[in-house]
């Protein structure tokens, strides 16, 4: 982030809150209406699976997942389970998890690094591009090329250390266009994102609408009261920060620690110390920069049922020495984190999908003061017109 608008920013959040005022977007003074019942109608499902799901580019990984030749993760969200793998070219490929044999998963770990990948089925064996280099009796398969075609590929591109799939294999390994981030380009060359390594994975089964839990980690309004006894008196409560390139909403939230920088050359203000900044990677993907930290958030509905989803959640560390001290600091981070949002986020977000399923409510409201919500949810209704 340049500069000179970090300066712009941190005097504005500073005279909010001496104000005890929130941030106002000009352009969204008014706050907005969205329908209650694009969180439990069925059919609204089907429109977003198939227009957000299906034909848009899902952010699935980062570059810190893949780091060498032969590392790979695996992601099951999608209809075709799929293997995210980084070639002896250092290209990173994905390819549908599905042996060309049976159908048989090939990959079964959910990361790691191999020259080979052997189906546990019948062991037809295959490199980290997909190819297949080998089928056992292959004297009984004339039709079947050793090497030749394998594991099939799904349109994937690597860029601003994010890899971005279409989870469509009748694309083929047809060419993906990288995504335009803007201004989150520059800030996530900022973070060193490639600097960071896997720490560790949670699977959350919720009883919510998949947009609930992005709604989440867009406004702070809520910080004053839901979070009170947790995260609450680290933030300046109802204060944020929002922009839109695209359909990708940056939100900016600041920590208390931020009235530091008053007393520092504004030209050596970095604000990542003092703010939680979260990214949406449009559609279900949302990108937090911690302190020291980051999280990635991927979250997809449970097959046709509006009121259920699952998030991921992968937690990335800064590369360096592992010691007894920084284990237990890295512990501590993720219980936090972990207890905070299970528990009072998610939570507090399945009594709003009974409610929202209620037919007591027709809309939700987003006021004046909640502008990334705003800002997400008008960027969902254009990709859906």
């Amino acid at each position: 982030m340049k500069n000179e608008l970090i300066q712009t920013i941190v005097r504005t959040w500073l005279a909010h809150a001496e104000s005890k005022t929130p941030w106002i977007d000009p352009a969204l003074a008014s706050g907005a209406e969205f329908a209650a019942s694009d969180y439990a109608d069925p059919a609204h499902l089907v429109l977003e699976q198939e227009r957000l799901f299906a034909r848009l580019p899902q952010a699935v990984a980062l570059t810190a997942d893949v780091p060498d030749a032969g590392s790979y993760v695996t992601r099951d969200q999608f209809d075709v389970p799929l293997i995210i793998s980084r070639g002896s070219d250092g290209v990173v490929r994905a390819l549908a998890n599905v042996c060309a044999h049976r159908g048989g998963q090939v990959v079964e770990s959910d990361r790691g690094c191999a020259r080979r990948h052997a189906c546990a089925y019948h062991a037809w064996t295959y490199d980290p591009a997909g190819t297949l280099v080998g089928v056992p009796d292959h004297g009984s398969f004339p039709s079947v090329q050793v090497p030749g075609p394998g594991l099939k590929p799904v349109p994937c591109v690597e860029s601003d250390g994010v890899i971005w799939v279409v989870p469509d294999v009748a694309a083929g390994g047809a060419d993906l266009a990288a995504p335009d981030l803007g201004v989150t380009a520059t800030d996530f060359a900022h973070f060193d994102i490639g600097g960071h390594e896997h720490w560790r994975s949670y699977r959350f089964d919720l009883a919510m609408n998949w947009k609930l839990v992005v709604d989440t980690f867009l406004e702070p309004y809520h910080f004053a009261s839901l979070h009170r006894n947790t995260v609450g008196p680290i933030f300046f409560p109802n204060l944020c920060y929002a922009d839109r390139h695209g359909p990708f909403v940056r939100h900016l939230i600041p920590r208390r620690s931020v009235a530091e920088l008053a007393d520092q050359p504004p030209e050596t203000w970095d604000i990542v110390p003092h703010t939680a900044l979260v990214y949406v990677l449009f559609p279900a993907t949302v990108f937090v920069m911690q302190i020291d930290h980051i999280e990635v958030w991927r979250v997809w509905p449970q097959g046709d049922d509006p009121g259920r989803c699952w998030c991921d959640l992968d937690f990335y560390i800064p590369i360096g020495p592992r010691t007894e001290s920084s284990e237990r600091h890295w512990e501590n981070n993720w219980r936090l984190t972990i207890d905070t949002v299970e528990h009072e986020d998610f939570r507090a977000m399945a009594g709003v999908q009974r409610g929202v399923a209620s037919g007591a409510i027709d809309a939700v409201r987003f006021g004046a003061n909640e502008p990334a919500l705003i800002m997400y949810h008008e960027a969902l209704s254009a990709a859906l017109a």
